[in-house]
């Protein structure tokens, strides 16, 4: 995998946090997937094609206030990008904060996104990437 792989991924949540849902697409494929780890409830299940994507974006950032993504780490496997991250927000409804950990495995061909995999345990996303400890 080559370093423009990890700078797409990279470029995508740093559009993510300007809140630019067209940024975050932007290197992304026209039939991208992005399966949901679950952590969020009510979201769930794998989202196919670019526009449900977006729409799942736009569902993400109707819910929720001041969303934040941090970047921990980025590791490089093969054609696949490996992202451990905090999320923060603030609900819209509650107006509590929260946070948490995830992990996503995003994986690139020929210079597009093709697909997306949100974790919620280290484990189980180095285990996807063929990276297991």
């Amino acid at each position: 995998m080559s370093q423009e792989n990890v700078e797409l991924v990279r470029s995508a949540f740093e559009a993510f946090n300007r809140g630019d849902i067209e940024g975050v697409v932007a290197a992304f494929a026209p039939d991208f997937e992005y399966v949901a780890s679950g952590a969020i409830p009510g979201v769930r299940g794998v989202y196919r094609g670019l526009e449900r994507y977006r729409s799942f974006l736009q569902e993400f950032v109707d819910e929720f206030d001041e969303l934040h993504v941090q970047i921990h780490d980025v590791t490089e496997a093969g054609d696949q990008v490996l992202v451990s991250v905090t999320l923060r927000v603030r609900d819209k409804k509650s107006k509590g904060k929260v946070g948490w950990n995830a992990f996503s495995l995003w994986t690139v061909r020929d210079g597009k996104v093709v697909r997306g995999q949100g974790f919620n345990s280290r484990d189980d996303a180095l285990e996807a990437a063929g990276l297991r400890e």
